[in-house]
């Protein structure tokens, strides 16, 4: 059925706002028809006392009212397809087939008709009945269709006054939404229920049955004898239900007859969870989800009834798509990694050796080995770069501006204490005067030596505090250019090569890492991943910094999180109780374009910068670490360490991994993040790039101790390296040579610098 009449713009699914209304007795007064439950995705019931609606909430059916529906469908008027302009002509074609068929006499045709054209009386009326006039029956409107009192005027004659509408409730119906209305009720003077399902082409504007001016595509009727009230209502409720499923929706849309109603309805039963009537309270009313999943499946021909709601879920793969396959060619249309270069600093600035000069032969280095990288693809192997690689490095990187702004918000409340003692009746005459201090420092001593001044020469009453805002050189001795070589030796251009390594490897780990992170599926970006390409950049801008003697540019993580997370674009039109959903990232060159210009900017916004307390710039990156590890899995994981198993949360990965396993990652991974941290704020910070590298050699061991199934739930699979290509580079390059290397290279290299190490520490 649903794989049919694609192309049939007659049988386009739209969506659907569906209202029950429920005929309505009282002593004294007409009978009209008053507004119940309406359902834009969940439902909303209108509350006993009538005053308002409640909560919108996950409908539960009985599964007697599904087959009752069932029966109904089966055994009552279905009309399909149906051309009409107004109610009369509908009510008189459904009493007409009623007739036709046997299952109503004349005499009782009339009273039905007459039921069906009563007022319409809607919930939204009370709020708006001091400012509006009261909605007419549709009998009225037959009678009055040339009155110029409202607003607007649709192609059928109806008239539509907007003044009557809840413009709030009508911003979350979709656009070219339709309505299904349900009408059902006690007759007194029925002995026989009227059943009808009626699908009208094309959907028609009945002004006044909805509560919301659409157009009408579906009717359902059930009116009965007196007695069954609730009976009705529920039978109701499971036909509006109904309607908002996806598949039956679609099914209600392309049915060609009322069998294709019914297998719809039997598909819909097939995938029915029934609770036992002793262990829940009906009463309950369940809080819509989150996420709903997908009903793909369930379209699919041939998967099993019932297979889409309790089978396994997709969860998200790797990220090794096409644009991390090995092509053969390339694409040429961040304070750790300096640690190296602070070690020199000290250890040249001790034997008389230009650090510029040397820093920009490491930066030339650097970017040498990045195009390098660049031009042999070496991008393609970001896919070894699995979630428990990107997570350690994130944390580590969140943590760092965590500790930091906290460690430098706690040194300011050391140096300049807040003064916990003041008056605040004078709060207002408080002032900043500058006077001379009572123990001046050394460093001042010696100033005043040195330009032969007194405290008394100091005229501090007249002193004031000025910004430079002149574009200069930091220092005198350096030009705006920096010589690789300069006063150094020769050699130190082609020992540079060695700290450039570690540079290397730790820029392309922070480079890859942030992109990986940022061009994960879940974010749904269109346009292609550029590893490549901004892997090149990195190194051209490395170059050009290097040279200038200017910060080195590299990826941000926590900034670039911060940044895509403020990007995030949601659905804003959604349906009572339901999530906004997540549609993308609005990918754009704006905001990254303003972000460098303000930040070029704030060279010349010293005088307005100064204003800013330096605890609310602390307190910003302290908040933009924080955000960043919200959708870091571990810290989910290690909530579980000391949660009983009972109250864990509902993680898909706990329903297909051992929890004991799961503790078992959670370990090693909070393992390498400690480590990483160890080496970080130690003397061995020299080999923290090779640390990072490493992270990606212990998830691959960690193939021997879960199997694929488990990693596929806690981690993304990593890819399955060729054997061809394994042994050709075994024949090239022996193991024992790599192990050798690996031995020896990291140790001396550790060794060697160690008396950087010292000189680094003592300084500081």
């Amino acid at each position: 059925i649903l794989g049919t009449e694609d192309d049939d713009e007659e049988h386009i699914p739209h969506d659907l706002f569906t209202e029950l209304d429920e005929i309505c007795w009282r002593e004294g007064e007409d009978a009209e028809w008053r507004e119940t439950a309406r359902w834009l995705k969940f439902e909303e019931d209108v509350e006993d006392g009538g005053e308002r609606w409640s909560k919108p909430y996950v409908a539960t059916l009985s599964l007697h009212s599904l087959f009752e529906l069932r029966s109904c469908i089966l055994n009552g008027t279905v009309l399909l397809d149906m051309r009409a302009n107004s109610i009369e002509e509908i009510a008189d074609m459904i009493l007409d087939q009623q007739v036709g068929s046997g299952q109503l006499s004349e005499d009782v045709r009339h009273r039905v008709h007459e039921a069906l054209l009563k007022q319409h009386h809607h919930q939204n009326q009370k709020k708006l009945s001091n400012r509006i006039p009261i909605v007419r029956s549709f009998a009225d409107i037959g009678k009055k269709q040339s009155e110029p009192h409202s607003m607007d005027k649709n192609g059928n004659g109806n008239l539509i006054s907007f003044s009557q509408v809840d413009l709030h409730f009508m911003k979350k119906i979709p656009p070219g939404a339709e309505a299904s209305n349900i009408l059902v009720g006690e007759l007194e003077f029925l002995d026989r229920a009227v059943v009808a399902f009626v699908r009208l082409s094309p959907a028609v504007l009945l002004t006044g049955l909805a509560e919301v001016p659409i157009p009408t595509r579906f009717l359902f009727i059930l009116l009965g004898p007196l007695g069954k009230g609730q009976q009705y209502h529920e039978i109701g409720r499971s036909i509006a239900t109904l309607m908002t499923d996806e598949v039956f929706h679609d099914v209600a849309y392309k049915a060609k007859d009322r069998n294709d109603l019914v297998s719809g309805i039997d598909e819909f039963l097939d995938q029915v969870t029934v609770l036992p009537p002793g262990e829940w309270d009906p009463t309950i009313r369940i809080e819509p989800p989150k996420n709903v999943p997908s009903q793909e499946k369930r379209k699919i021909p041939g998967v099993p009834n019932g297979t889409a709601a309790h089978g396994e879920p997709e969860h998200p793969g790797g990220h090794s798509g096409p644009e991390l396959q090995r092509t053969g060619k390339s694409e040429t249309v961040a304070g750790q990694m300096i640690n190296c270069v602070v070690y020199l600093f000290f250890f040249f600035r001790e034997y008389g050796l230009s650090y510029l000069s040397l820093r920009a032969s490491i930066g030339l280095w650097t970017a040498i080995l990045c195009i390098i990288l660049v031009a042999t693809d070496a991008s393609s192997l970001v896919c070894y770069i699995t979630r428990f690689t990107e997570e350690a490095f994130a944390s580590l990187i969140c943590i760092i501006f965590i500790y930091e702004a906290l460690e430098k918000l706690f040194h300011l409340s050391e140096t300049y204490p807040i003064n916990m003692h003041n008056d605040l009746d004078l709060l207002t005459k408080y002032s900043c005067n500058c006077v001379e201090p009572e123990h001046p420092s050394n460093k001042t001593l010696r100033y005043w030596q040195d330009y032969n001044i007194s405290a008394s020469d100091v005229p501090w009453g007249n002193l004031t505090v000025s910004v430079s805002e002149i574009l200069e050189l930091s220092e005198d001795d350096r030009g705006w250019f920096i010589t690789p070589l300069g006063p150094n030796p020769w050699w130190t251009v082609i020992a540079a090569v060695i700290p450039a390594l570690l540079c290397t490897i730790l820029i392309f780990m922070d480079q890859q890492i942030t992109a990986v992170i940022i061009n994960r599926k879940e974010h749904k970006l269109k346009k292609g991943c550029g590893y490549h390409l901004d892997l090149l950049m990195v190194a051209v801008m490395l170059g050009v910094c290097s040279i200038m003697g200017l910060p080195w540019f590299v990826a941000a993580t926590v900034l670039s999180i911060s940044h895509v997370n403020s990007l995030k674009l949601e659905s804003e039109c959604s349906a009572p109780g339901e999530q906004p959903k997540f549609l993308g990232i609005r990918e754009q060159r704006v905001t990254g374009l303003m972000i460098f210009v303000l930040m070029g900017s704030s060279v010349f916004l010293t005088s307005i910068l100064k204003f800013i307390p330096m605890p609310v710039l602390y307190g910003v990156f302290l908040y933009m670490g924080a955000s960043s590890l919200k959708g870091i899995q571990l810290f989910d994981r290690i909530k579980l360490f000391w949660m009983p198993a009972k109250h864990q949360p509902d993680f898909i990965y706990l329903r297909h991994v051992p929890l004991r396993k799961v503790h078992l990652f959670t370990v090693i991974q909070l393992s390498c993040l400690v480590l990483l941290w160890i080496i970080k704020v130690s003397r061995a910070a020299i080999v923290f790039p090779m640390m990072v590298l490493a992270l990606v050699f212990v998830r691959k061991l960690m193939d021997f101790f879960f199997t694929k199934r488990e990693l596929s739930w806690l981690d993304d699979l990593m890819p399955e390296s060729k054997k061809k290509k394994l042994e050709d580079a075994e024949k090239e390059v022996g193991p024992g040579f790599r192990c050798v290397f690996f031995l020896f290279a990291i140790p001396w290299m550790s060794i060697s610098l160690l008396p950087l190490q010292k000189q680094f520490t003592s300084t500081f």
